[in-house]
């Protein structure tokens, strides 16, 4: 859905269209459940947390001023409703696991599709490498690094979404990156 489409199926569902509602769930259904994967890391709470999200996003939507992107808007929601998640439950592990899809190693490069159990287990023990990387952030820098490397969210959509000023989206993500750089040389000397 480009801009122009999806700023007018925002009107529609602000002025209460059901199908128009039901259009910016499914647009955006998949980045939601996505991302609240990977801030609470238990797939039997994401249905219900994008539930909630959803919810919310239908509540607020009269709000919605569209000077803001509306996808930092509903990350915003869905930030907030994870956070509300982890005040309650005291969760205090925020990344699980991040896919395959999101890791790219320069030395691993697979050009043959055919299953190669060698191949396989490299990728498989650099994605848990990844992972313990990942899980020792601090929060915020987990946050800004899901966000940017995971959802691929703008730096601007970045800091409308968490509030923070356009240079603090920069450096605390420069920082995650070189903090997962340097745990992972530290992982693989192990």
């Amino acid at each position: 859905m480009n801009q122009e489409q999806l700023e007018s199926v925002i009107q529609l569902a602000q002025q209460g269209d059901q199908k128009a509602l039901g259009e910016l769930i499914d647009t955006f259904a998949e980045s939601v459940h996505g991302f609240i994967y990977h801030i609470i890391g238990r797939r039997n709470d994401v249905e219900d947390l994008a539930q909630d999200t959803f919810i919310k996003m239908i509540s607020g939507l009269k709000y919605y001023q569209p000077k803001a992107p509306f996808r930092a808007w509903l990350f915003r929601i869905t930030l907030n409703v994870c956070r509300d998640y982890m005040r309650k439950k005291k969760v205090r592990n925020i990344v699980s696991f991040i896919t395959q899809d999101y890791y790219e190693e320069e030395d691993i490069i697979i050009t043959d599709s055919s299953p190669n159990p060698e191949k396989e287990m490299i990728i498989k023990d650099s994605m848990e490498q990844l992972e313990k990387a990942v899980q020792q952030l601090p929060y915020p820098l987990k946050t800004v690094f899901l966000l940017r490397d995971v959802q691929e969210l703008s730096y601007e959509e970045i800091a409308e979404t968490l509030n923070w000023q356009l240079g603090t989206v920069k450096s605390r993500l420069f920082r995650a990156r070189n903090e997962i750089a340097q745990l992972l040389n530290t992982l693989k000397e192990k």
